[in-house]
């Protein structure tokens, strides 16, 4: 988790003052809200537990009309 912190740490030190200079706030504030729902995603997901990732859902969902429209696999 340690390293997780530290990486994120990195990432803003160098993305963001570039951004303040430019008075880029809009990109500034989804590049904040992005970045922290990455951490806040991956610190749990470090400690063992088990956290939903979106892309399991996206494959329950699609995957029916897969197999409909591709036909069952071979």
């Amino acid at each position: 988790m340690f390293i997780l912190v530290v990486v994120y740490t990195i990432i803003f030190l160098l993305d963001v003052p570039p951004l303040v200079r430019r008075r880029a706030w809009r990109e500034l504030v989804a590049f904040a809200v992005l970045s922290l729902l990455g951490l806040a995603l991956g610190v749990p997901w470090s400690l063992g537990h088990k956290i939903f990732f979106p892309s399991e859902a996206l494959i329950k969902f699609f995957e029916p009309l897969a197999r409909l429209v591709l036909g069952p696999q071979e």
